[in-house]
């Protein structure tokens, strides 16, 4: 059973009548329809609350938010007021994703409303793209719509929700389409048919791919490297890996041209040593593991699947975000299949192509991305930026899916099934689809939804009172100080908590969010420092009409600043958070005699004006 069926296309009493459109929209509808109950289930739901609104979220709706705001990405006035937050030190390639939250911002008026569109119309597009390259491998529609259905819906989507990114993983399906396509010679690049509009599609195409991440566009070019070598074997001749190698080139400038804002701006200001860095350790800390691949998705509806993988996890080393990369059931049989064709191959003349690119592709990738694997050498020899490699799993989901969906192809015409033609196709595809639902989901979470949603709506209201409390063109200075971004809690005050006021905020400026290690950080990291009383009089000098105090960043839950504060203001906090978390002071006597910093001033001009700080 490891040839697969050899043939282009199944046998035509399988196939089921010519819809071609009616099978695709019923899928991406279907698809969304589910990923809204299994993510929101049937309660009211306000769309403007953000799915996640916790630890990396907090950092994605910033993102969000500051792409409405501005041109782009780079720059925000509001976020580590008043010197501004620059984010040329981090290098975001994900202009894709960027530009279509831009538009469900500005259209929606809500950083919130566009992380939800994104994140749920994430599941038709996965689903739309297994679909239509499951095609491409001659895998028949009803079964093409069963491995589009199980690619969305892999429990990496819903583990996944708080790198927001990666959830619109709809570009693996696609890279491993044309790494097909450079083993089959089908790329149009420097073929001995010059058809040049094909080549100038496959070349935008490839560059648009280039745009959704760094993670995916390097994973695609190992599968283009793999297919290259592997027509380069199979043709006998060197020549053959050149449409592997402009493919590469494609890939290469789309991300460079990706980060190019990056690079020049390290040209003229220099590297910036305090913002992501990485180690080459961190490659084996966050690589693939082949067993969590074939175990139970964390938290599994059956008990005793749940407890096998909270048991490996829980005495495991190096368990952490490559939890999310389970196969699932129907993955997981794939991938045994695979293992069997690899280890059992058949001649030349009697393989199943699909089957040795599927089975070459999958574990020359899980060779180089697991632990102690080809990353390890790869962060040691040529950079340690890439380190979480465990993120290949949905790269390795897609083929052991496409080859559980052959296999399924193949044990009908071996058993003579085929005649019953299109309605077998169709119940074997449904019960793929309900194995997929109760094997890789779980229920909607609806306590985390509404404490999500408490939580929001608690500092919606605070930060509403504090502008109304606040001057036009005032700022706040926010306590207890942490740097940003990729820090680690601070007491109970987790890494971008600090964060909730610029999101809740409509013109205020907020002191939190200034990129670390440069000037403007720098100057409130020393000014953290200093007593509270010297703090005050400095944050006045430079035009701050407020102090926002965040009590869960100190141990004692804020009793002694509050005292503090108390003693020097002479009054008691102005207003305090609905869960009694935050507190904001009026450092302008209720507006009285309050300055406000005048505009266009440089950084050294604004140092200069409070009389402390860098020299």
């Amino acid at each position: 059973m490891t040839d697969f069926v050899a043939k282009d296309t199944f046998p035509t009493e399988m196939q089921p009548k010519k819809l071609p459109w009616i099978i695709p929209c019923l899928l991406g509808l279907l698809s969304f329809l589910v990923g809204w109950l299994l993510v929101i289930g049937t309660s009211r739901f306000d769309l403007h609350v953000p799915l996640i609104y916790s630890g990396d979220g907090l950092l994605i709706l910033a993102f969000i938010k500051r792409v409405m705001e501005n041109p782009w990405i780079f720059h925000s006035g509001m976020m580590g007021a008043p010197f501004g937050s620059s984010l040329y030190d981090y290098p975001i390639p994900d202009s894709g994703s960027l530009l279509a939250l831009k538009v469900f911002g500005l259209v929606s008026g809500s950083a919130g409303a566009a992380l939800n569109a994104y994140y749920l119309l994430g599941f038709p597009l996965n689903a739309l793209a297994g679909y239509f390259v499951a095609r491409t491998f001659c895998v028949s529609r009803p079964l093409s719509f069963a491995a589009g259905f199980v690619f969305t819906l892999l429990p990496f989507h819903f583990l996944r929700i708080g790198h927001l990114f990666y959830t619109w993983y709809f570009t693996a399906p696609l890279f491993i389409l044309f790494a097909k396509k450079i083993y089959d010679g089908d790329t149009g690049f420097f073929t001995s048919h010059h058809n040049t509009p094909k080549q100038l599609l496959n070349a935008v195409a490839l560059l648009l791919l280039s745009c959704f991440g760094v993670y995916y566009s390097f994973f695609g070019v190992l599968t283009f490297l793999i297919a290259g070598f592997m027509r380069c074997v199979r043709e006998r001749t060197v020549r053959s890996a050149i449409p592997c190698a402009l493919a590469v080139a494609i890939i290469t400038c789309g991300v460079v041209a990706n980060v190019a804002p990056n690079l020049m701006d390290r040209a003229e200001h220099g590297q910036n040593p305090e913002v992501a860095q990485r180690s080459p350790a961190e490659a084996e800390i966050y690589g693939l593991k082949i067993v969590q691949l074939l175990l139970p998705r964390p938290g599994h509806r059956v008990a005793p699947f749940a407890k096998l993988n909270s048991e490996y996890s829980t005495v495991a080393p190096l368990v952490n975000e490559n939890v999310t990369s389970s196969l699932g059931l129907v993955g997981s049989v794939g991938f045994l299949t695979l293992l069997v064709v690899l280890l059992a191959p058949k001649t030349a003349s009697h393989r199943d192509e699909r089957a040795h690119f599927l089975a070459a592709v999958t574990f020359v990738l899980v060779l180089f991305c697991t632990v102690g694997g080809g990353s390890a050498l790869f962060s040691v020899l040529v950079s340690p930026m890439i380190r979480a490699w465990n993120r290949v799993s949905v790269f390795i989901a897609f083929t052991c899916i496409c080859s559980s969906m052959l296999l399924v192809q193949k044990l009908l015409e071996w058993r003579r099934m085929y005649r019953r033609g299109a309605p077998l196709l169709s119940v074997i595809a449904v019960a793929l689809c309900a194995i997929a639902v109760w094997d890789q989901t779980t229920p909607p979470c609806r306590g985390c939804l509404e404490a999500d949603q408490a939580q929001y709506e608690s500092d919606a209201r605070f930060v509403a009172m504090i502008e109304k409390a606040s001057p036009k063109t005032g700022m706040v200075y926010q306590l207890p100080y942490m740097a940003f971004p990729e820090v680690p809690p601070l007491n109970a005050l987790q890494s971008y908590d600090q964060i909730r006021g610029y999101l809740q905020s409509k013109w205020l400026g907020w002191s939190y969010g200034g990129i670390k290690g440069r000037p403007g950080d720098l100057f409130f990291r020393a000014l953290a420092a200093e007593p509270l009383e010297q703090q005050i009089i400095v944050a006045r000098r430079i035009g701050f009409s407020g102090l926002y105090v965040d009590r869960r960043g100190y141990p004692d839950h804020g009793k002694a600043i509050e005292a503090e504060l108390r003693r020097l203001l002479g009054r008691p906090p102005k207003l305090v958070s609905d869960n009694g978390q935050q507190m904001f002071f009026d450092l302008t006597n209720d507006g009285i005699n309050f300055i406000p910093l005048p505009s266009g001033l440089s950084t050294q001009q604004i140092i200069e004006r409070a009389g402390f700080g860098l020299k």
